[in-house]
This record gives structure tokens, sequence and C-alpha cells, in this order.
């Protein structure tokens, strides 16, 4: 079984436990181990190299990271395109009004001839 990034618990259902490595391959590098795995080295339970760990973590963050900057581009075109549209219809509707007070002091400057 694979736990990707940093492990809380086995499949067991027991916690981790940060253990140092003792052998001549891998002097002092950190591990972690289930609680359960760690006195019953034979069975299958979780044991996962911390450098490993972090790095998947930094993997998954930078990812997250990557997928977040997308949607604030997203929400920043969305957010231009509504404030143009606003500024537009605003425009549109001053120029309305300007014309139509063009045409009413007309109307009345006609009358009064």
């Amino acid at each position: 079984r694979h736990s990707y990034g940093v492990p809380s618990r086995c499949w067991c259902g027991k916690g981790v436990v940060i253990f140092y490595s003792r052998t001549d391959d891998n002097p002092y590098r950190r591990f972690y181990r289930c609680e359960i795995g760690a006195h019953r080295k034979k069975e299958n339970h979780l044991f996962k190299w911390v450098d490993e760990a972090l790095l998947d973590e930094i993997r998954r963050v930078e990812a997250e990271q990557g997928r977040i900057v997308e949607e604030i581009e997203d929400l920043k075109s969305s957010m231009t395109q509504r404030i143009e549209e606003k500024v537009r219809k605003q425009k549109n509707s001053l120029e309305l009004g300007f014309l139509g007070s063009i045409l009413w002091l007309f109307g009345r400057l006609r009358s009064q001839e």
C-alpha cells in the first residue's frame, strides 16, 4: 500500500512515528513507521522515508499553487469583462440621457417659436 505525502495513519488505523535508520545503506535517515509495524516487521504496515514524503508534499503544494494561479487569472479575466460591460452600459445610458436632454431642449425651443 502506498501513501502520498506525509502520512498520518497506517492502513490499519494506527498513528505513525518517526524513526532513524540504523542500517549501513541509510545511516540516520529518518522514516515514518506504523506503531504496530515497528514491532511486527514482517507485517506490511506503513513505512515511508521522511525526505520522500516531504518531496511528495512539495509537489502537491506546487500543483495546488498552479491551480490557484490559474483560478485567479480566470477570475481577473471574468471581472475585467464584467467591468467593461458595466462601463459600456453606463456610457450608453449617459449618452442616451444626454441625447434625450438635447432632444427635449430642442423640442422646447421649437415650441417657443
